[in-house]
């Protein structure tokens, strides 16, 4: 369900702020989504507004809780200067919560307008606290104590004194292990439950698990298909051919009289005639005198027939034949040729055997082995070379 529903989450820090974290880094978010400058300063000029309240209700004296409140109008006025840029401001979002000392003071300060609302509307919400000490122990244990978790009354609070009055709206998707497939999801403030989403303002989705909350981000709805009207051909397979051709009418009229000046062109009747004519012989209009010609009187020079030439088979010049081996040129005398005696000198020498132009080396392009005989093998024992005796 939530793949389905939900593209991105944002993990918030889990150190028991996290549902403030959460309510109020998102409020900053729908701000800068807004992308109206005009809505940071009235936002500014609201909050300031509700220091009266909270001095009213807690007792607290202004010097004990206004620097919280400068932290919150200050990071509104730093938004609000560079709301024409979207990405920058966003880049001042996440220093901002970043920075412990400006986010301690931002959630303490909405800790605070909570407890302040709670108090001043003590017979609406009164019964909702379950703590034994009454509506100011609950304040001061559960609203006002950094690192405890809101609940369920703590979210009603300040989304009826922070949220609601801007038209924001807070969804919350609960991971409570609860039977079905679809995730259960609550709206604030309560009567929104079941009013169509396209209907409501600007929405902060959180994702609650057991003691923690992280934020949500739905996907893009896609709008609804347009009615698509499509024109279909008619299609036969048989083919009926007409009985006379199909009249053109009066699809058009063409001036052919300048066509009357080219040799073939005797009459002018329109090609766009569409009653049939009978088929009769063939004759050939007289070529129209349409340019004086100086030579007129001149008879016609005959015109030699013009006879094929038939092109000339290329001539294949042979190639000198080149053989690898080059030969001696005591190869080619008479004797040697009519005998058949020619045989190459055989040296002895050890560089020579070892040589390529030696006829029994295999590097030789004429390479006969030599034919071993064993009768002629000799051998010849290496001398004994014998040592002398040292004289004692």
């Amino acid at each position: 369900m939530l793949p389905q529903t939900y593209s991105h989450y944002r993990q918030v820090q889990g150190d028991g702020n996290c549902g403030w974290r959460a309510v109020a880094f998102g409020y900053f978010e729908l701000l800068i989504k807004a992308g109206r400058k005009e809505q940071l300063v009235s936002e500014k000029v609201r909050l300031e507004s509700l220091n009266g309240l909270i001095e009213a209700t807690t007792g607290l004296s202004p010097y004990v809780f206004e620097n919280f409140v400068e932290e919150t109008t200050a990071l509104l006025a730093r938004m609000s200067e560079i709301m024409h840029n979207p990405q920058q401001a966003m880049a001042e979002l996440y220093q901002a919560f970043n920075n412990p000392e400006v986010s301690n003071s931002v959630m303490y300060h909405f800790r605070l307008l909570a407890s302040a609302y709670l108090k001043g509307n003590t017979e609406t919400y009164a019964a909702f606290v379950t703590d034994e000490r009454g509506v100011d122990g609950y304040c001061s244990s559960t609203l006002e104590r950094h690192h405890v978790e809101i609940d369920h009354l703590g979210l009603t609070l300040l989304v009826n004194v922070l949220l609601k009055p801007i038209n924001f709206v807070l969804e919350v998707a609960y991971l409570d292990r609860s039977a079905g497939a679809e995730v259960n999801t609550y709206r604030f403030p309560e009567e929104l439950n079941g009013e169509d989403p396209r209907t409501l303002g600007p929405m902060i989705h959180l994702l609650y698990r057991p003691d923690h909350y992280d934020i949500l981000y739905p996907t893009e709805s896609v709008p609804e298909s347009t009615a698509v009207q499509v024109h279909r051909v008619g299609f036969s397979q048989s083919y009926e051919v007409a009985a006379a051709p199909v009249g053109l009418h009066n699809f058009g009229v063409v001036n052919l009289n300048p066509l009357s000046l080219i040799p073939g062109f005797g009459t002018t009747a329109s090609i766009l005639d569409t009653t049939p004519s009978p088929l009769s012989a063939y004759n050939l209009s007289p070529a129209s005198q349409w340019m004086a010609s100086r030579y007129a009187a001149d008879s016609p020079q005959p015109v030699a027939p013009m006879t094929a030439v038939t092109p000339a088979a290329p001539v294949m010049v042979p190639m000198p034949e080149i053989c690898p081996v080059r030969f001696s040129e005591y190869c080619k005398l008479p004797e040697y040729i009519e005998n058949d005696t020619w045989r190459e000198p055989s040296f002895q020498t050890i560089m020579f055997k070892n040589s390529h132009f030696n006829v029994a080396h295999y590097n030789n392009p004429n390479f006969q082995p030599e034919e071993y005989v064993p009768d002629l093998e000799e051998y010849d024992a290496p001398p004994r070379i014998r040592k002398k005796r040292a004289s004692v």
